[in-house]
């Protein structure tokens, strides 16, 4: 039988839009074969926002040093195929800006500039130890009250 995929559309409280996504026949060395091996994905804040924006932004250009530095840092590390460096829109955890969310381990990074990418892909990415000095308090990951917002 071939491996087939239904696309539903999503329902239940408080969504507009969703779908659920349903592999049927599909046996767990088909599906892997089918989607990149990477261990980490890891996304790069890209947001940028006019000056006079009430929320600070991550970058003031759209562009980053910090993604270029994380991508040339992984490569040298072997980590190519393995970790995935990608450019995110809003993260929404701005006032922490500028951000990096490392999955799956779902470790949030904040304030975190390109001199600090070498010690985030030695220690996070090529160690598994996540960068505490860098990270965000939980308790301040969409938070209502955070001492970092107003």
């Amino acid at each position: 039988m071939n491996p087939t995929m239904q696309i539903h559309p999503g329902h239940g409280p408080g969504r507009t839009v969703g779908f659920t996504l349903e592999l049927h026949n599909f046996n767990r060395s088909q599906r892997r074969s089918h989607l990149p091996p990477f261990e980490r994905h890891v996304f790069v804040c890209h947001n940028v926002r006019p000056a006079d924006a009430p929320r600070p932004s991550c970058t003031s250009d759209g562009k980053s040093d910090l993604h270029t530095r994380l991508s040339q840092l992984s490569k040298e590390a072997g980590l190519a195929g393995r970790v995935r460096i990608n450019k995110s829109g809003c993260l929404d955890q701005c006032e922490h800006g500028p951000n990096v969310v490392v999955y799956p381990e779902a470790v949030w990074y904040g304030g975190v500039r390109p001199e600090d990418a070498e010690e985030i892909v030695r220690e996070h990415l090529v160690r598994g130890r996540p960068v505490e000095r860098l990270r965000i308090a939980d308790a301040c990951l969409n938070a209502r009250n955070c001492p970092h917002k107003d």
